[in-house]
């Protein structure tokens, strides 16, 4: 069976995030974890079509890695940047494939965990951290409502089939373990039904 994310069109992705404001508050969380770290060396997990890469600054941050799932994703965010910044890009599945990259000190994954294995995936990222790394997530929480809210662009109501809710303390859990410790814990709340959590880890 096909990844779902390989079926969504990048219109559909776009227009949807935007109707329902998930896009403007991850491109406002991408700007701030820029501008207060400052990396050298950037990554970003889901990069989907390049959301919140106009905020690099380029004589700050020498290589951005860009990855996702869909090669398509990826082709556009090429075509956006790679004029203005060093991208390496990434067309993997992260929970099943490591990484060969070293040294990241700003990791910032938004709103990938719900469609993946999450330790799984975190074991391949931690890997790619530099000493006093950050890594930056950004999980959705939901009572009582479906997971993909509701849009006309019906195509993103096949991510039903692969998305699950992530146990904040498993992830913390798990981190711990590998040597981060949570630095930072703030919730965006999106409505009544439906928020984000975003948590901030550092490579001890």
């Amino acid at each position: 069976m096909n990844n779902p994310w390989l079926e969504i069109p990048s219109d559909d992705y776009e227009n949807h995030m935007s109707e329902i404001g998930q896009s403007q508050i991850l491109n406002q969380l991408l700007e701030k974890h820029l501008n207060q770290y400052k990396p050298k060396k950037f990554a970003l997990l889901g990069c989907s079509t390049g959301n919140g890469l106009e905020h690099i600054d380029s004589r700050i941050t020498k290589t951005t890695y860009v990855i996702d799932i869909n090669p398509k994703y990826l082709e556009i965010t090429y075509h956006k940047f790679h004029k203005t910044l060093n991208l390496k890009p990434y067309n993997i599945d992260i929970q099943n494939t490591a990484l060969d990259f070293r040294d990241i000190e700003l990791f910032f994954i938004g709103l990938v965990l719900e469609y993946v294995d999450p330790l799984k995936s975190l074991k391949n990222i931690i890997t790619t951290l530099g000493k006093n790394a950050i890594l930056s997530l950004v999980i959705q929480k939901n009572e009582k409502t479906t997971f993909v809210t509701s849009t006309k662009y019906k195509s993103l109501e096949k991510l039903s089939k692969i998305s699950n809710q992530v146990n904040e303390d498993n992830i913390s859990s798990f981190l711990l373990q590998n040597g981060l410790e949570l630095i930072n814990r703030d919730v965006i709340v999106l409505n009544k039904n439906k928020s984000f959590i975003y948590l901030n880890y550092q490579l001890l």
